[in-house]
């Protein structure tokens, strides 16, 4: 871009963009026998054609594109994008015959939100005699988009003795101070189009590993906006705070440096042949993001909620070499708000007509009664007089005044709903809410060789914090029990289909004393031999308490069908030892929550081949103290057992290949 000096002043202005040549097109002809002339294309730098011909092609390739070995410079301002450096040559000229003293140039960046200065030249002791000129190059690295305005000011003063002033006066000290200001405006388009989404996990074996749950997937999507190649030299991303990245963008390769090929380096996906990015061509990166400090329980975060995740730093070059850097916003993670309810459907279409001339919604038409139609008498003659009552009907005469009421009989007893084929339901309690929180992963996972018909061992790690008041001390007791299928059998049905006993207080009892779907376990810290769901085991006088009965809740045949090569191996329940949540700070004002943990180990035996899912698994809370820190655990003083809880039910925990 170019500008002419200001009008009638002594100093002229001259704007040029800066931009790398280009090659230059010319039509060449083709030629197919000419030996000297193919000799000359196979010698030039742009030439397809090797020195020897390829087998079933012609002697003689030509580059389409006409493109010649000369070098020619840009014939119009071109496009600039968003990244690339912005350089520009001014040029001051003195084109009178005198010499002009106090020359000072001032060139500015404007945009819609900042002013930027690329250069300030000269002063008041810069004197430019005739001929003379300044010139420079300036630089600015683009990082907005949208207009941008390069605002030049030329400052000067007239020669003494100057007829006339070309432009209004500067200053009003000063009556020789002249200056003159041009602007250059060009728009900055966007070279990259960047689109992310994030995943996070969802597999089951990945929600129970302590440091695979907390894991985010970003997925990058970068599309190429221009109409020139890309060669990407750097593609970066720089992680926020409390976050570690992972580039999953790399591939094992040979080491060049390497004779013998034998190293392995990781090598970037897009590079080589790759590396060059066409116009409006996508490419896709993942980065593996994990948190740098790991959590005993999975951090839950409010619906609606932003999480920085960090910016991009690519940088790339054109098809000139033309660098370009762009450093991208922070890309960040939206956590799902609350659904909001589906807004009604309206009963009828909305009416075209005005209300006002809509008629008035009128109800069903209702005749006259008729004058020959027969009437029905105030009292019926077959009505029985009053007094004339039987003894055992269910309507009795309103007592006369002064008449003495009779004593009413005691009520008799409500019929048995259980003898009317109504099925009594229990009155349930519910628990109150408490503030325990509790946590299962898999720290010991199976082999990496697991075959069919050979038990393994899983290891996992049962979690749990509370808030505990200082000077106390809270225990707590859990049962792992396996959960199976519901199998319903034909004595079952028969069973269910029998009627129930008539007498209400008969049923009570039965219920209360044979439950076939309970399961009476023994709460000792050590695990009695030969404990079943359905045996009875007492140990050193501990109460019985029984659990819910080992299967699952809710019908499902995809999860039946998924558990089905994998079944467990020893009891069915299994009482863990105590934990013990003791708080330690003693000084703090507001006691911060006490954790703790329990391992154990699960067995199974695989019963096919393939892809397996372990599982069916429920943690029930059996009792729960809160003592004095001065007691010691295991003593019976003021122990309280409360009815059991189910805390956390899975479907599966691990999923494991099963080799032959």
């Amino acid at each position: 871009m170019a500008s002419a000096d200001g009008q009638g002043h002594l100093l002229s202005l001259k704007v040029m963009r800066v931009s790398r040549p280009g090659l230059a097109a010319a039509w060449e002809p083709f030629y197919s026998s000419s030996p000297s002339f193919s000799a000359h294309s196979t010698a030039s730098v742009l030439s397809l054609q090797g020195t020897t011909p390829l087998p079933g092609h012609p002697k003689t390739l030509r580059d389409l594109t006409h493109v010649s070995e000369f070098l020619t410079l840009p014939a119009a301002f071109g496009t600039i994008q968003l990244g690339e450096t912005f350089s520009c040559c001014f040029s001051v000229n003195n084109e009178t015959h005198a010499a002009v003293d106090g020359v000072h140039v001032r060139l500015e960046m404007q945009t819609a939100s900042a002013k930027a200065l690329l250069c300030e030249l000269g002063g008041g002791a810069r004197t430019l005699v005739a001929g003379d000129g300044i010139e420079d190059v300036v630089h600015h690295e683009v990082k907005e988009l949208g207009q941008h305005v390069l605002a030049c000011t030329v400052t000067y003063r007239l020669p003494p003795g100057f007829p006339y002033a070309p432009g209004p006066v500067e200053g009003a000290d000063d009556p020789s101070l002249q200056s003159f200001r041009k602007f250059y405006k060009f728009s900055v388009t966007n070279p990259l189009s960047v689109k992310t989404k994030v995943h996070a996990p969802k597999s089951p074996s990945a929600l129970l590993h302590p440091l695979e749950r907390d894991k985010v997937f970003l997925e990058v999507h970068i599309q190429n906006m221009t109409q020139e190649t890309m060669w990407f030299d750097r593609m970066k991303f720089e992680c926020a705070e409390g976050w570690l990245a992972v580039d999953a963008n790399h591939l094992s390769g040979p080491d060049p440096s390497d004779s013998d090929d034998s190293a392995q380096i990781p090598q970037p996906l897009f590079s080589g042949s790759m590396a060059l990015m066409q116009p409006q061509a996508v490419r896709q990166y993942i980065y593996i993001l994990s948190p740098t400090d790991e959590q005993t329980f999975p951090v839950t975060h409010p619906p609606g909620s932003v999480i920085a995740l960090g910016r991009l730093d690519i940088s790339w070059r054109s098809k000139f070499g033309e660098p370009g850097r762009l450093l991208t916003s922070t890309l960040s993670r939206r956590i799902p708000g609350p659904q909001q309810p589906p807004l009604p459907l309206p009963s009828q279409p909305p009416s075209a007509i005005p209300p006002y001339l809509q008629r008035a919604p009128q109800g069903p038409p209702s005749s006259p009664s008729r004058p020959r139609s027969p009437q029905l008498p105030a009292s019926r003659p077959s009505s029985p007089p009053p007094g004339s009552f039987r003894s055992n009907s269910p309507f009795r005469p309103r007592p006369q005044p002064g008449t003495p009421i009779p004593a009413s009989r005691p009520l008799s007893p409500a019929p048995s709903l259980s003898a009317s084929g109504t099925q009594l339901q229990p009155l349930i309690i519910p628990e109150p809410a408490s503030d325990l929180d509790v946590d299962l992963v898999v720290v010991r996972r199976a082999g990496d060789v697991v075959r069919v018909g050979k038990p393994f061992t899983l290891g996992l790690k049962l979690s749990v914090a509370a808030t505990i008041p200082r000077g106390r001390r809270r225990q707590v007791r859990f049962v792992v029990q396996h959960l199976m299928p519901r199998r319903v059998s034909a004595h079952a049905q028969n069973v269910s289909e029998t009627p129930a006993a008539s007498s209400p207080t008969l049923s009570r009892f039965s219920s209360a004393l044979t439950t076939p779907t309970q399961a009476p376990v023994n709460i000792t810290s050590e695990p009695a031999l030969g404990s079943s769901p359905q045996r009875l085991v007492a140990a050193g006088g501990d109460p019985l308490l029984s659990l819910p009965p080992p299967y699952f809740e809710i019908p499902d045949d995809t999860r039946n069908a998924k558990l089905r090569g994998c079944a467990f191996l020893g009891p069915s329940a299994i009482p863990l030892d105590p934990i013990h949540l003791v708080q330690q700070d003693m000084l703090a004002s507001d006691p911060p929550r006490v954790e703790a943990s329990q391992p154990f180990e699960l067995t199974f035996l695989p019963r096919r081949t393939g892809f397996v899912c372990v599982g069916g698994l429920r943690l029930v809370l059996i009792g729960d103290h809160l003592s004095d820190a001065d007691i010691e655990p295991g003593t019976n003083a003021n122990t309280s057992v409360k009815e059991p809880r189910t805390v956390k039910e899975l479907d599966i925990i691990a999923e494991i290949w099963i080799q032959p």
